[in-house]
């Protein structure tokens, strides 16, 4: 848990709780703010942050921030497709 609090920290210059306190429109605008290729592993950290936490929440922003990046960066990944059926399916 200590690497995932860290990582915002150091990569976002965000305390996780920053984030955490975000709807998921609210990290987008954060998220646009930064350089594009940081996009993606913010969307990657709330994920395991979120299935590490069992927090649907934090799923969800995840999810957004990935459709985000896709739509943002005209961007075409099939791990990116598998990680959002992923975050689909813990989201039921």
């Amino acid at each position: 848990m200590l690497e995932i609090e860290q990582g915002y920290r150091d990569f976002f210059k965000q305390e996780r709780i920053t984030l955490l306190e975000k709807s998921a429109e609210e990290i987008i605008v954060f998220a646009s703010s930064l350089e594009k290729e940081q996009i993606r592993p913010l969307a990657q950290l709330l994920m395991y942050d979120g299935f590490i936490r069992e927090d649907k929440a934090m799923l969800q922003k995840a999810k957004a921030l990935f459709e985000y990046h896709m739509h943002s960066s005209g961007s075409f990944s099939f791990e990116d497709y598998g990680l959002l059926a992923r975050i689909d399916k813990a989201l039921k």
